[in-house]
């Protein structure tokens, strides 16, 4: 019920023995609830130790359980890393004894390092328990403190839980020689209440919230939380050293200076052997961008992308040669060696940092290290940027992975100057699909005959899930893709043909029978051409839903349906065309007859990555129209003499 991964919270407060709430009042502030946070505190207490920046963060939670399935509240985590190290911790249950609570203290804890198949060594530990005595009406108490060693990688006070709340806070205490700033996001409706005090050595920031509900975020398609959930962010912009005030976060050009801290160290003198490999890379290539495609090419096959997570050493590129010698690396080294093989051929290559999409912030926003949770390579060739990602094995050379589109990117031209570029949002042309089928009626339904080839993103999604299907799975998976009209789709004999991988074009062709597709009635048939909906349950209900939609990647999707008319029958109602255009879709549907035969053809075409609210009604505008169009049947009728 709530979350468990990153919930940093909460200021240590007095033991409560009598019922500050009791069950009756919290069901009347919220009622049909199975659980209600009762508080939800975090207190952050800065420092300076060894002359830096260093915080504590306390955190406080109690959760009240009102449904009669309590026992199914029992486990809780908490994660910690070698740069967020958990000081202290205490938990209990609360238990209802008439007026009061009996407190049952928590006995079982573990602390385990995190296995993550996405990531090869990680320094994260998790601390688990499980609460006792659990009853209806029960409390669930959690004190714990982290230290973390590095203030500059202090995140933002989120209240994300999936529970309502009734008093929640975030406070901040500041020694005078540390001087801080605040930015308060996605608050319209101003749930945060802030406050500020100072005392003779300090000033204390708080943020409390009263009586939340929860935003409905269960939509697979939304943006990640920090996109439209209340949050504040704080962060130092100086402090007093040894050496008088010191600048910390104040600006892009501080962040900068963080950042490249950690290359500084890196490739600084060229390695013989890894010059050998990109000489044998690069023979006989003549222009910079012949060669540069080789590179990343040779990278993305021969380098194989592993994450790490180890404390700072999660922030520092390894050294080119290591990563050629081991054959791995995460993104940071990946940067590494492609920049330092780019530019042992000669052509200007920089170190960039970036965040994914999972990251609503822009540096020249917020010049912060929450701006970036990537690292790739930037090239410069003939006065072009091109942006390097070797994450990704199918990415095109000179096609940005569709999870960085739109975003910042930090270029590191020197240990002094940087450059930011946005990286492009690409058209949806270039992600096309292009799906020719032929059907013909049979005695029980329909058989046909598909050609589809994918472009682009569209490619490199079909190639990413083939890369290591065995022959099941690759069944598996064609069947999904070429699955049409209902669920009884049979797929028949296919071929995949890798028309193009450099380019991500890639074609499958499959037969097909659909049982009981399509009406036969007295000298009648029925049947709906619209065999594969491309919007189809695309409207969004307004009620329920308050977040945006994601779009992964704008994309244009042809369908094109060839029905042959049997012998002896006529077309006697063939459906209107059907056009819709708008600034997030278009849609095209057009019938035509040709040769003795029904072409069915549907273009749908994406243009906005994010579906605001602000955008909902627009949304719904076209996508209601459209569900109309697609109950349309073309009806064929015998021909009589």
């Amino acid at each position: 019920m709530y979350k468990k991964l990153s919930i940093l919270f909460i200021i240590v407060l007095l033991q409560q023995t009598m019922m500050a709430q009791t069950p009756d009042e919290v069901k009347k502030i919220f009622p049909g609830e199975q659980v209600v946070y009762l508080h939800y505190d975090e207190q952050v207490d800065l420092s300076i130790k060894n002359d830096t920046p260093i915080a504590q963060s306390n955190h406080n939670i109690e959760l009240m359980l009102l449904g009669e399935n309590a026992s199914s509240y029992s486990r809780y985590e908490i994660y910690h890393s070698g740069y967020n190290e958990l000081t202290g911790l205490d938990a209990y249950t609360k238990v209802p004894d008439g007026d009061k609570y009996k407190k049952v203290k928590v006995t079982n804890k573990q602390t385990s390092s995190v296995n993550n198949n996405t990531v090869f060594y990680d320094d994260v530990k998790m601390t688990s328990f499980d609460f006792p005595s659990l009853t209806q009406n029960a409390v669930q108490h959690i004190d714990y403190t982290l230290y973390h060693k590095d203030a500059h990688l202090l995140t933002p006070f989120f209240y994300e839980e999936r529970a309502p709340l009734m008093n929640g806070s975030y406070t901040v205490v500041v020694p005078d020689e540390i001087s801080i700033k605040f930015i308060v996001k996605n608050d319209p409706k101003g749930l945060f209440q802030f406050s500020e005090e100072k005392k003779r050595k300090e000033t204390i920031y708080k943020w409390t919230l009263k009586n939340v509900k929860p935003i409905n975020d269960n939509f697979s398609d939304a943006p990640d939380d920090n996109y439209y959930q209340p949050n504040v962010i704080i962060y130092i912009t100086s402090f007093q050293g040894k050496n008088g005030r010191q600048n910390f976060l104040s600006s892009l050009d501080d962040l900068y200076k963080w950042d490249v801290g950690f290359t500084k160290e890196l490739n600084v003198t060229q390695d013989v052997d890894l010059k050998k490999v990109v000489d044998s890379i690069i023979v006989g290539k003549k222009t910079e961008i012949d060669k540069a495609k080789s590179i990343y090419n040779w990278v993305q096959q021969s380098i194989r992308y592993v994450a790490f997570e180890n404390g700072l050493e999660g922030f520092r590129p390894r050294q080119a040669a290591e990563v050629c010698d081991k054959r791995y690396g995460d993104c940071k080294d990946m940067s590494s060696i492609i920049t330092q093989m780019l530019r042992i051929a000669g052509i200007k290559a920089y170190y960039t940092w970036i965040g994914t999409r999972s990251l609503p912030y822009d540096y020249t926003d917020i010049a912060l290290p929450i701006d970036d949770n990537h690292m790739i390579s930037t090239a410069n060739i003939d006065g072009k940027w091109i942006f390097l990602d070797g994450t990704d094995p199918h990415a095109k050379f000179d096609v940005p992975p569709s999870g960085i589109q739109n975003k910042q990117a930090l270029i590191s031209l020197d240990e002094k100057n940087y450059k930011i570029l946005r990286v492009p949002i690409i058209p949806a042309e270039q992600n096309r699909m292009i799906d020719t089928t032929t059907i013909s009626f049979t005695d029980n339904g329909i058989k046909g005959r598909e050609n589809v080839t994918y472009y682009g993103y569209q490619g490199e999604d079909v190639y990413n899930s083939l890369l290591y299907s065995d022959e099941s799975e690759t069944k598996d998976f064609v069947k999904t893709r070429m699955g049409k009209a209902s669920n009884k789709f049979i797929l028949g004999d296919y071929t995949i043909t890798h028309v193009k991988p450099e380019d991500n074009i890639i074609n499958i062709t499959a037969n097909f029978e659909i049982p009981g597709y399509g009406k036969k009635i007295g000298d009648e048939y029925y049947i709906n051409l619209n065999l594969e909906k491309i919007f189809e349950k695309q409207v969004i209900d307004t009620n329920k839903r308050k977040v945006p939609l994601e779009i992964e990647y704008n994309y244009v999707i042809n369908e094109c349906h060839i029905l042959e008319i049997p012998k002896g029958y006529k077309v006697s109602y063939l459906p209107k065309d059907f056009k819709y255009d708008n600034d997030l879709a278009s849609i095209k549907i057009s019938y035509k007859i040709i040769n003795g035969n029904v072409i069915a053809e549907q273009e749908g075409t994406t243009k906005k990555l994010m579906i605001e609210p602000s955008d909902f009604e627009e949304w719904n505008k076209e996508m209601g129209a459209v569900q109309t169009q697609y109950k349309e049947s073309v009806v064929l009728q015998k021909i009589t003499n």
